[in-house]
C-alpha cells in the first residue's frame, strides 16, 4: 500500500453491502409482483376474488343463481298491495337522482328516501321534487335530514338519504314499513319502478338478514336506474327494502337496504 492509498472504512463497506441487499430484494419483489400479476391475468376467477376482497365502493359479491327457497310461513298480517305510482324520479336545481319514495313511519313522521350513491350531497335546506313519469311534481322535498354513504361491498345499510317532506303531501303516496323489518327467504316481493308506466317487477327473496336482503326477479333486464326504488312484500303489501345494488345474471338480482334499518335511521333523524 502506497502512502496515497487508504483502506476502505467499515462504514463504506457496510453501505455497499446494504445497497447490494436492497437491489437484490427489489429484484425479488418485482419478480414476485410480475408472477402474481401474470397469474391473475390468466385466472379471472382469482382476479375477481382479489377485487371482491378490497374495500371498494359498489363492488359486490352477488349470490349465485340456483333453486330459490320454498315459500315461508309468514307470521304477519296479510295486506293489500298498494296501487298507484309509489316510486319516483327526483330532481333539484341543477341535478337529479334516479329513484326515491315516501315512507310513513306510523308515528306521525313522514320522510322521503333515496340512495346515497345515486344522490348528491346537498346543502341543508336544498329543495327537491319527486316527479311522476311525465315530469309533474308529485311532492316537494324540503331538504336532506340524514345521509349515509355509498355502500361498500355488501354493507347496504350504509347507503341512504333521508328527506323532509313538505306539509300537505298526498298521504296515498306514502308506503308503510313492514313491522318485521325485513322479508323472509322464499317470500314473494314486488320492485316498484319510477319508469314510464310505473312497472312492478315480481321476484322472490333468496337471502335476508339485518344488514342486507337479496332478491331474485322473475325477469332479465338492465336494472340500472333502480337504485333508491322501494320493494314491497306481496304478502303484507308493505315496504321491506330499498334497491341499492343490482345485476342481470340473468335474471336480475338486487341487493336491498332492509326496511328495519331505514326505519331506525329515519326515527333518529332530526
Amino acid at each position: 500500500m502506497t502512502d496515497g492509498e487508504r483502506p476502505l472504512t467499515s462504514s463504506h463497506t457496510r453501505s455497499r453491502r446494504l445497497w447490494r441487499v436492497f437491489v437484490r430484494s427489489l429484484i425479488v419483489l418485482l419478480a414476485a409482483a410480475v408472477t402474481v400479476g401474470l397469474y391473475l391475468l390468466l385466472n379471472p376467477a382469482a382476479l375477481q376474488e382479489v377485487i371482491l376482497s378490497l374495500p371498494i365502493p359498489e363492488v359486490v359479491r352477488y349470490p349465485a343463481l340456483g333453486p330459490t327457497p320454498l315459500p315461508p310461513s309468514i307470521q304477519a298480517a296479510p295486506g293489500a298491495i298498494p296501487r298507484g305510482t309509489l316510486a319516483f324520479s327526483g330532481a333539484y336545481d341543477g341535478g337529479a337522482f334516479s329513484c326515491g319514495f315516501l315512507l310513513d313511519l306510523g308515528d306521525g313522521r313522514r320522510v322521503g328516501v333515496s340512495a346515497a350513491h345515486a344522490t348528491a350531497a346537498l346543502p341543508p335546506g336544498t329543495r327537491a321534487a319527486l316527479l311522476l313519469a311525465d315530469g309533474t311534481p308529485a311532492v316537494i322535498l324540503t331538504g336532506q335530514i340524514g345521509r349515509g354513504q355509498p355502500f361498500v361491498q355488501e354493507q347496504f345499510t350504509l347507503d341512504y338519504v333521508l328527506w323532509s317532506v313538505e306539509a300537505g303531501a298526498d298521504l296515498s303516496l306514502f308506503l308503510r314499513p313492514d313491522e318485521r323489518g325485513q322479508a323472509q327467504p322464499g317470500e314473494r316481493v314486488l320492485v316498484l319502478s319510477q319508469a314510464a308506466g310505473s312497472p312492478r317487477w315480481p321476484g322472490v327473496v333468496i337471502r335476508s338478514d339485518a344488514g342486507a336482503t337479496w332478491i331474485q326477479l322473475d325477469d332479465a333486464f338492465d336494472p340500472r336506474g333502480l337504485s333508491g326504488c322501494p320493494v314491497i312484500s306481496q304478502y303484507t303489501g308493505r315496504f321491506i327494502g330499498m334497491a341499492v345494488a343490482g345485476a342481470d345474471r340473468p335474471p336480475v338480482i338486487l341487493g336491498l337496504h332492509p326496511a328495519g334499518s331505514l326505519v331506525e335511521k329515519a326515527g333518529a333523524a332530526p
